[in-house]
């Protein structure tokens, strides 16, 4: 572990160079600059536009469920790499660390405007509580497993959310009185009997819902006002769209659609869309070959016919949710230092996960 501190500290140091980075590490005997997700949000010697970096850890760092109120970067180092953890199946060779690094449930606040997470694993859900201007947030490239991503309360806008894992969790902006205009929901995995979308509270006409796959769920989404394009609904319940514009989406059941959709696939046999198999759940969502989600999307920027779901279009979904920044997967360090010798040989090997 000390060495992966290590390599962590070099990543660190290659990155940001204009904001203070800081390191949190709950690990035994790993000395970092804080212990908890609480601890470093609540100092103040952490700025605004300062990142955190969560390092690997088989403890979940504590959060005391604060309520976020900074403008932070906060890094994770992905998940689905544990090689022994046979229920979630590793993607290999992506990195040398086997543990996530998981923050219990928090919420944002007003003052985390332009915030931005990656790479995460939010046990028990996140909430976000109305911001007195645009969110501007982005979560990308998260595990979002024990709860739901929910819009919480007050008036909510600018909010991305893309490339994610869903695991048995929704997107939910269902409640009375709080509302969510301006959202983008991009190349997401919902996996899971309860995998779906609450968004009943969406306003505006700029809500997209593009290229996003729901494996494996029994649930049924609710949406209003979005536009709906590219996505593969492996449900087995009607869902509900209302004021919405669907266009390309493929559908496990006979799904009802409003008279303006078009191009759209139900009755679809999900056991021909997606891999399956029994490696990482993630990989799992790709597409067979001669998937009929195959080129069968609607096109999106420069690509033209994409394939529907999270591994189609302009930005699709990264295995592991590797955030976007360098990544060790491979590490040699010798045992011990020969007597007499001031150093050692250590061979290491670094992605770009871009």
């Amino acid at each position: 572990m000390k060495y992966l501190a290590l390599f962590f500290t070099f990543t660190l140091a290659t990155l940001v160079t204009t904001a203070k980075s800081w390191r949190i590490n709950n690990n035994a005997g790993i000395i970092s600059d804080f212990t908890t997700f609480y601890d470093a949000v609540q100092n103040a010697s952490v700025m605004a536009g300062d990142t955190l970096y969560i390092e690997p850890s088989v403890n979940i760092y504590a959060t005391n469920s604060i309520t976020m109120t900074k403008r932070l970067v906060v890094l994770g180092m992905g998940y689905f790499h544990d090689t022994t953890d046979v229920n979630y199946p590793p993607n290999p060779g992506l990195q040398y660390a086997k543990t996530k690094s998981i923050l219990s449930f928090f919420r944002l606040g007003n003052g985390a405007n332009g915030s931005y997470f990656a790479g995460l694993t939010f046990n028990n859900g996140i909430s976000l509580s109305g911001a007195a201007s645009a969110w501007n947030v982005i979560f990308e490239r998260n595990l979002i497993t024990g709860g739901d991503f929910n819009i919480e309360s007050g008036t909510n806008d600018q909010l991305i959310v893309r490339k994610n894992f869903f695991n048995g969790g929704a997107l939910r902006a269902n409640t009375n009185g709080a509302t969510l205009s301006n959202l983008t929901c991009e190349n997401n995995i919902f996996y899971g009997y309860w995998g779906r979308f609450e968004l009943t509270q969406l306003t505006g006409s700029d809500n997209v819902i593009r290229n996003n796959s729901i494996y494996g769920a029994s649930a049924a989404s609710n949406i209003l006002n979005a536009y709906v394009a590219n996505n593969i609904f492996g449900t087995g319940s009607a869902g509900t769209f209302t004021n919405s514009t669907l266009k390309n989406n493929i559908f496990a059941i006979n799904q009802t659609l409003p008279g303006t959709a078009t191009d759209n696939k139900v009755s679809i046999d999900m056991n021909t869309v997606y891999a399956g198999g029994t490696g990482s759940i993630d990989s799992r969502v790709m597409l067979k070959s001669g998937s009929p989600a195959s080129a069968a999307g609607l096109t999106v920027g420069a690509v033209a016919n994409p394939d529907c779901g999270a591994f189609g279009a302009t930005d699709p979904y990264k295995l592991s949710g590797m955030p976007n920044i360098p990544s060790i997967y491979t590490l040699t360090v010798p045992t011990s230092i020969p007597s007499g010798s001031a150093t050692m040989n250590i061979t290491f090997s670094v992605r770009n996960n871009n």
